[in-house]
């Protein structure tokens, strides 16, 4: 069986931040005891687990936001994930009297600032994402009158306003469920200013799956249930390469019955799936 690993994959340079930043928490103990994770750092549960073996609590409550998962800290530093939060979040922190270290990736940050901005500038805000997600969570805290829009009904359905329009959205979304969301709201407001925010590394990686993925029988991406970029990938690749794609967490989860009369198989892997996860996966294809 041939084994086509799909280039690029894995961390992604938002990924590696938060990861180096917890780390040089735990090497420095200048930091105040206990580290807290305000969520996931990244959405693996691999990399999760293995700073909480090293003394890291994390903080993870579905049914709780990042500001409210506060009112449990008294002490310590507060690390914010790769994906955000709201300056609500930074102040409750500043005003509890911990210590904070602040992880959110670069081009999140960056969608805050242009939000921010459009705001100052009498802009409605229309933002592009996923429910429930830890960065549409941060995004939406910025100012209640941004108007989440998840899919094509959504952006159909919104109401009219006197406001000039600015869109942008997730940086995880899918470059291609984000076109037509984007056609519609370019229908019902012609004069919208629009900003894709997609990152380059989401899109990269992305596009390879749709280019690389080529006369294989096979798909497997290798990543978190709990990862949008992820779960991004199985979709596109199902629906824009019309291949068989499965998702696995690790090696583990291979259902090797798959495998028969398979005769080429690809492995891509989300932005946060470690290296040695996919590297393993691949191994075990590779000697099936």
């Amino acid at each position: 069986m041939k084994v086509i690993p799909i280039t690029p994959r894995g961390y992604c340079p938002g990924v590696v931040n938060a990861i180096n930043s917890v780390n040089k928490a735990l090497s420095d103990p200048g930091y105040p005891r206990p580290l807290y994770l305000l969520g996931m750092i990244v959405h693996n549960q691999f990399v999760v687990d293995h700073f909480k073996a090293n003394g890291v609590i994390v903080l993870e409550q579905p049914n709780k936001t990042r500001l409210q998962m506060l009112d449990s800290i008294h002490q310590g530093t507060v690390i914010i994930t790769a994906h955000g939060v709201g300056d609500v979040v930074i102040e409750k922190i500043l005003d509890k009297g911990l210590t904070y270290i602040d992880a959110t990736c670069k081009d999140v940050y960056k969608t805050h600032n242009l939000i921010k901005n459009y705001l100052a500038s009498g802009y409605q805000i229309l933002y592009i994402g996923k429910a429930f997600h830890p960065e549409t969570e941060g995004i939406l805290s910025i100012d209640k009158n941004i108007v989440l829009i998840e899919n094509e009904r959504d952006a159909r359905l919104m109401e009219k306003t006197v406001k000039p329009i600015f869109v942008t959205n997730q940086t995880t979304f899918s470059i291609c469920e984000i076109e037509p969301i984007i056609k519609v709201i370019k229908q019902r407001h012609p004069y919208a200013i629009i900003a894709e925010e997609i990152c380059n590394s989401t899109r990269i990686r992305q596009e390879a799956v749709i280019n690389q993925n080529k006369n294989v029988d096979l798909c497997i991406v290798v990543g978190d249930i709990h990862s949008n970029n992820t779960n991004n990938l199985v979709k596109l690749s199902r629906q824009y390469t019309h291949v068989k794609t499965v998702r696995v967490s690790s090696a583990l989860d291979l259902n090797l019955e798959l495998l028969n009369g398979v005769k080429t198989v690809s492995v891509t892997s989300g932005a946060s799936t470690p290296t040695e996860i996919t590297a393993e996966v691949i191994r075990v294809l590779e000697n099936f």
